[in-house]
């Protein structure tokens, strides 16, 4: 896609978003991870997250080494310090020791299991049948007198001590209820009636009777003892639980402020990137615009161009934005959450291809909807901008023809068309969140309903699938953030399409392979056309054929002719707005194409027909050729275009506000305000494009009179509907259908050429003219006798 091409200037923003993102996204999915724990080990547990007690005491772990075998006993003594004054351990070995699957945690649990129960009492029978063995029948049995005969002293002693044992074990047992306890089990473990390795295989045996839910049963019921340690030892079990809801409350509230500093981080870098792409790309846009002639500004119309400088890179920019925040996020999201799933292992992970398929179906159909709409939206965007600009430009007409009814029923079509589509899109939008939630409910059900029958089975804990709830959902909202996204860069892709249309549309106008200036002994403000003639882009004919002229410094060059006739773009070939297509323009000796650009226009002068202001003070507006401008060089354009007066009459004189395009002042003041701007920069030719039309007859004669006293360093090239403006002029031109039917003086072409002369019939009398009738007479009939034979 082109917008991925506009960060290749930004990669190392895009990094840091990366490496922020991910912070984020590991700090958002460690919290499920730690409810998970609150559950099950702050609530169900107590807050007690290991089977190996912090502390314990001596005589505990030695009936729970009873259970144990020599490695494992090894183990745990390593673990614990010597007994304080108390009888009580402190565990001293590492977390990692104690933590679930640890060493001294394997070693410890299932001996607290067999513990926990013989607390609590077992039936004898029971406890033989692990053992193999009776301790009380075979310590009680009598001796034969052979067997008495046999015996030494020291073994009939034994024999005594064992059957007191067993005796005192019976005991024990009666007082127990008829329950085997861990008094009876230490009573005959110290007495020799029961070896350790039968304790310990009667441990394994009570394990393997436990099945598959052995492990979670031996953990929860390894956690009961320690709880009933800890009480023993008086440590009260609320402030061990509190004491880790503590722990877990600052740790999430922790991960909260780093992902909330990792969020803000990524969205100022977001937001820089973003701004600094379409800060660069706008400038580029405007800037190849500048150098537009206007057969590319005709191409695309100014209403698109300006949409493709503004909205269209707002689009990008919106866009960039999304893919900074949203597009990056979401895969490290989903990964980092599919991660953890995996690690969970709780059965469940169909679940989420359901959710995917769901999600991927709906995005899809909403996709096949409005994709050919969101295509369509920036044309009519472009519709409403240029119906809106002709409405605005075209007020004064709109009133005078009473057409503003028509005029708005064609804004309210564009408009229309523009509403429907957007409607039609927002509707189909609008059915996403709805169908994403309900899609992402039912999922949530699934894996309640799923999750339900592993936590009855003891496979999975509560906590265990909060969490797994929470990937899921995050791994489905990475997944619906990439669609909905997805839906959404098909308009700023059409929209950098545009505006990369714009940037590789080259210029008609270019700079010279090879630039050349005039010679420094070269004549200053001399004009010349070369057998010029000039065909528009992708028409068949010329509109400006065969044009010949030379004017010098100090004359002036007149050009007159019908409506039409190619005036205007004749004197727009001078500063290179179009080039030639056919002979050469030379200034100053050299052809204007081999000129710099910026050389060339800072020696022309140019004031079109519509004079254009800018938006600021007179001063600026008469300045805007730049610093090269001084004060005495503006007053003096001013003086010389007659607009001092009108100047020094408003507030502020020079210092008093332009609005925009001039509206604050009037026609003939914006004309003059545009003959001195030319002027202000001291150029080598002048060219008046029908510069005088807003001017009174008087103010024409003034401004006339001055730029023939005060420009005899330039040329001048004016072109008029008015005799009186170019009556007195060096030589004057005389176009028809772009081809010269006349050229000289004011008097040789009265008596030479008809269409000068019916120009000038127009516009003054026979006596103004110094004509008579007969004189007139014999220039029509032979304009008509040179029409009859052709």
């Amino acid at each position: 896609m082109r917008i991925f091409k506009l960060f290749k200037n930004h990669i190392l923003a895009l990094l840091a978003a990366v490496a922020l993102i991910t912070i984020s996204c590991n700090a958002d999915l460690t919290l499920p991870t730690y409810m998970s724990e609150i559950v099950d080990v702050g609530i169900q547990q107590g807050g007690i997250e290991s089977p190996v007690p912090t502390t314990i005491r001596r005589s505990t772990l030695d009936d729970l080494e009873l259970f144990m075998s020599d490695e494992d006993t090894a183990t745990v003594e390593a673990a614990y310090s010597a007994p304080e004054a108390d009888g009580v351990c402190t565990y001293t070995g590492s977390e990692a020791d104690r933590a679930e699957d640890g060493p001294v945690s394997d070693a410890m649990s299932l001996p607290e299991t067999v513990a926990l129960a013989l607390e609590q009492g077992i039936d004898a029978s029971s406890m033989a049948s692990m053992t193999g063995s009776d301790a009380t029948a075979g310590a009680s049995a009598a001796p034969t007198p052979q067997q008495n005969a046999a015996m030494t002293p020291d073994q009939i002693a034994a024999m005594k001590a064992k059957a007191q044992a067993a005796a005192q074990m019976q005991q024990q047992i009666e007082a127990d209820g008829g329950k085997v306890t861990m008094d009876a089990v230490r009573i005959a473990a110290d007495a020799g009636l029961i070896a350790r390795d039968q304790l310990v295989q009667a441990a394994s045996q009570m394990a393997d009777q436990m099945g598959s839910m052995g492990g979670s049963i031996v953990k929860q019921r390894a956690v009961s003892f320690v709880q009933q340690e800890y009480q023993d030892q008086g440590i009260e079990l609320s402030d061990v639980q509190n004491a880790y809801l503590a722990g877990m409350s600052a740790k999430m509230f922790g991960l909260c402020a780093i992902s909330l500093v990792a969020t803000i981080l990524t969205g100022a870098v977001a937001s820089h990137t973003a701004c600094t792409i379409a800060r660069d790309l706008r400038r580029k846009t405007f800037d190849k615009v500048m150098h537009f002639s206007p057969a590319e500004v005709n191409k695309f119309s100014q209403a698109s161009l300006i949409t493709r400088c503004t909205n269209d890179v707002q689009q990008i920019q919106m866009a960039a934005t999304l893919l900074i925040r949203m597009v990056m996020m979401a895969p490290i999201m989903g990964i980092v959450a599919l991660t953890r799933v995996l690690a969970t292992h709780t059965g469940l992970e169909w679940t989420i291809g359901v959710a995917v398929i769901a999600v991927s179906a709906v995005v899809g159909v909403l996709m096949g909807l409005t994709m050919p709409k969101f295509k369509k939206m920036q044309k009519f965007v472009d519709r409403v901008n240029l119906v809106a600009r002709e409405m605005l430009d075209g007020i004064m007409p709109i009133r005078a023809f009473g057409r503003q009814e028509h005029e708005l029923d064609r804004f309210d079509g564009a408009s229309r068309d523009l509403m429907e589509t957007q409607l039609f899109t927002n509707r189909a939008m609008s059915f996403m969140m709805p169908l994403m939630m309900f899609v992402m409910n039912c999922v949530t059900v699934l894996i309640v309903w799923a999750g339900s029958h592993g936590v009855s089975d003891g496979v999975m804990q509560v906590g265990d699938m909060m969490a797994f709830i929470s990937y899921t959902m995050q791994i489905v909202m990475a997944f619906m953030i990439l669609t909905m996204v997805s839906v959404m860069l098909p308009r700023a892709e059409v929209a950098c399409e545009r505006v990369e249309e714009a940037l590789n549309t080259e210029s008609s106008i270019k700079e010279p392979a090879r630039p050349q200036l005039p010679a420094a002994d070269a004549p200053r403000g001399e004009l010349e056309f070369r057998g010029v003639s000039f065909q528009y882009p992708d028409a068949r004919e010329d509109v400006i054929g065969g044009v010949n002229f030379k004017v010098g410094a100090g004359q002036m060059l007149g050009i007159i002719g019908s409506t039409g006739s190619g005036k205007s773009t004749l004197v727009q070939l001078i500063p290179r707005l179009y080039d030639v297509t056919g002979g050469k323009v030379l200034l100053d000796g050299v052809d204007v194409r081999d000129l710099p650009l910026s050389e060339l226009r800072r020696r022309i002068g140019y004031i079109p027909q519509q004079g254009m202001l800018f938006t600021g003070t007179v001063e600026s507006n008469l300045k805007f050729a730049g610093d090269s401008v001084t004060d005495d060089d503006m007053h003096r354009a001013a003086t010389t275009a007659q607009a001092t007066d009108f100047i020094e009459e408003r507030d502020g004189g020079f210092e008093s506000e332009i609005s925009q395009g001039g509206g604050n002042v009037s026609g003939g003041q914006r004309q003059r305000l545009s003959i001195a701007r030319a002027l202000a920069k001291r150029p080598e030719v002048i060219v008046f494009d029908d510069s005088f039309s807003a001017l009174d007859y008087k103010t024409d004669a003034l401004l006339r009179e001055a730029l023939a006293r005060d420009e005899k360093d330039s040329s001048l090239v004016v072109v008029a509907q008015r005799i009186a403006t170019i009556m007195h002029a060096d030589q004057i031109i005389v176009l028809d259908e772009g081809h010269v039917v006349g050229q000289g003086t004011h008097e040789e072409l009265l008596r030479s050429c008809p269409a000068y002369l019916e120009i000038a019939q127009s516009q003054l009398s026979a006596k103004e003219l110094g004509l008579s009738q007969e004189e007139i007479d014999a220039v029509m009939s032979g304009a008509a006798q040179k029409g009859g034979a052709r």
